[in-house]
C-alpha cells in the first residue's frame, strides 16, 4: 500500500497504558514514519513520555486522549510523573536534531538510535541524581552484551545535555606504571 498525504493534520490517540509506556493508536502511520516507539501490532504502538512530548513539543501531531488534545502543559498534569520524562524528552529532542533518529529504549531511562552500522544505547542521567556506580557498569555491560555501543548522556539543570561514551576495563588492562618515572617537572632529588 502506497501512503497518500492529505491537507488532513496526523494525530494519535493514546488508549491505554503498559508498564511506563502509553499505547497509542496511529491510524496515519505518522509514528512509523518517524521511527518512534515500538510496534504494539496493528496500528497500535507503544510511547514513552519523551516520545509523546516529542509530538506535541514539535508540533507535528495532535495527541489526544479520549476527546481531549492534549498540550505540553495538559500532558504533564494529566499522566502521573514519570522519573526522568522531562530529561529523556531533553536528550531525544537533541539527538533528533543532531539528525540522529532517537526512540525509546529498553527501560524509563533509556533511548537508542543507530549510526551508520553500529547500534547505539543512550542511559539518560540527571546531573546531581545518584547513582551507584556498580548500576552504571552492569548497564555498560549489559549494553555490550547486547551489541549496543554505550553511551550516558547527563542531563544539567539548565537542560544541557553532555554525552559520554562508556566502557568496561579491568585494572590489569590499563596498562603498566613505570617505576623510578617522576612527576612531571619534578627533579630526581625531591
Amino acid at each position: 500500500m502506497i501512503p497518500v498525504r492529505t491537507s488532513a493534520r496526523p494525530s494519535i490517540r493514546i488508549v491505554g497504558a503498559e508498564d511506563w509506556r502509553a499505547i497509542a493508536l496511529d491510524e496515519g502511520g505518522v509514528l512509523n514514519e518517524l521511527g518512534l516507539g515500538w510496534p504494539a501490532g496493528g496500528d497500535r504502538y507503544f510511547l514513552d513520555m519523551a516520545e509523546i512530548t516529542y509530538l506535541v513539543y514539535k508540533d507535528i501531531c495532535d495527541v489526544y486522549v479520549e476527546d481531549r488534545r492534549f498540550d505540553l502543559a495538559s500532558l504533564y498534569s494529566h499522566f502521573p510523573r514519570a522519573d526522568y520524562a522531562w530529561s529523556k524528552f531533553v536528550v531525544l529532542l537533541d539527538l533528533r536534531e543532531r539528525g540522529r533518529r532517537a526512540k525509546s529504549g529498553f527501560s524509563p531511562r533509556e533511548l537508542l538510535y543507530t549510526k551508520g552500522s553500529q547500534r547505539v544505547l543512550v542511559l539518560v542521567l540527571e546531573e546531581n541524581a545518584p547513582i551507584e556506580a556498580s548500576k552504571i557498569a552492569d548497564w555498560v555491560r549489559s549494553a555490550i552484551m547486547r551489541e549496543f555501543a554505550p553511551v550516558i548522556a547527563v542531563v544539567d539543570a539548565h537542560g544541557d545535555v553532555t554525552y559520554y561514551s562508556a566502557g568496561l576495563s579491568r585494572a590489569q588492562d590499563l596498562g603498566r606504571v613505570y617505576l623510578g618515572e617522576s612527576p612531571a617537572g619534578a627533579s630526581e632529588g625531591d
